[in-house]
């Protein structure tokens, strides 16, 4: 089992992060990738799909994602605050600029994908975070699982993990979170155990079941990295 805390960045102010490796270029691509995939396939049947997000269409959820690039560390934390009062999740889709359709926005996720495999600059695990919530959500709608890496998977899970809300944080606190489908567990105590995309759905809210206890079912798969101390 890989320990991710000793190798993924927390992404979080008033950490030191200079002794692993921030950049998620190849994560972040992959999954924006597989994302456009779905959505051209889905086509106009998927593009009005309502997502767990209350509210929120497929459309909007690429909406959010596509016009979300490269936003500042402040306007990511404004972004989130916005959701936190009332009636700032209902403005903040009124006020989305719209896509045309699925082979837009799946053109657009493709042309981003390559973007970030060509360019100089490392790019961050909120970039990734974004994609992957977005994964998720789209995913969700389509009853499909997309393919992520389990560095993408544990980067993601790591940083939520680290930010968590009281309510997340309450039922996490003091124990090791583990994939039992991607081979990395991180955080110190008893262990709760669920596949990679069932612990990314509750630590980004998309979902409501917590992880649980191990039980006969939950065998640690091979490891995918060094072991933890």
């Amino acid at each position: 089992m890989a320990d991710l805390s000793r190798y993924l960045p927390l992404s979080r102010p008033d950490v030191d992060e200079s002794g692993v490796t921030a950049d998620r270029r190849a994560e972040t691509a992959d999954v924006l990738g597989a994302l456009a995939k779905l959505v051209r396939t889905g086509g106009e049947a998927l593009w009005s799909t309502s997502t767990e997000r209350a509210g929120w269409h497929v459309a909007d959820v690429a909406a959010e994602l596509l016009h979300g690039f490269d936003r500042t560390r402040t306007r990511r934390a404004l972004d989130a605050a916005e959701r936190l009062v009332r009636g700032g999740e209902a403005r903040r889709l009124a006020e989305l600029p719209k896509l045309a359709g699925p082979s837009e926005a799946a053109d657009a996720m493709d042309a981003r994908a390559g973007a970030i495999r060509e360019r100089a600059r490392a790019t961050g695990v909120a970039e990734l975070d974004d994609a992957v919530v977005a994964a998720l959500l789209v995913g969700g709608a389509a009853s499909v699982e997309l393919p992520m890496s389990p560095v993408a998977s544990g980067a993601v899970a790591l940083r939520r993990a680290a930010a968590a809300p009281t309510e997340i944080r309450a039922v996490i606190a003091g124990h090791t979170l583990r994939a039992t489908d991607a081979g990395w567990e991180f955080g110190h105590g008893s262990p709760l155990v669920d596949t990679a995309a069932g612990l990314l759905r509750f630590l980004t809210g998309i979902g409501t079941v917590a992880p649980h206890p191990p039980g006969p079912g939950d065998a640690h798969p091979p490891a995918t990295g060094p072991k933890a101390g």
